[in-house]
């Protein structure tokens, strides 16, 4: 016959599956959601123009990064405006 303490003593020694705050991380981040969609719920048209601008900020920098040439002096080509070149020095 086999204690009845085996089963939970290989369990304690092999550890928890979760972390112990996983339920706290998870609650929040629920939170976090609903409160993120009673926002957008509240103010549809202030959250379709931050998406808009967030949208058009990566757009830019995007566009930007095709345009940056990589050697020693760098460029910035700009469509209809023309080039920047710059350099990084130590100091």
């Amino acid at each position: 016959m086999q204690p009845i303490l085996d089963s939970y003593t290989a369990r304690s020694m092999t550890g928890p599956d979760r972390r112990p705050d996983a339920g706290l991380t998870g609650s929040l981040l629920w939170m976090g959601l609903v409160a993120v969609a009673l926002l957008v719920a509240s103010y549809p048209v202030a959250s379709a123009a931050l998406l808009a601008g967030t949208v058009a900020v990566f757009a830019l920098a995007r566009t930007l990064g095709r345009h940056v040439d990589t050697g020693t002096v760098r460029q910035i080509s700009f469509p209809g405006l023309g080039t920047v070149e710059y350099r990084f020095t130590r100091s």
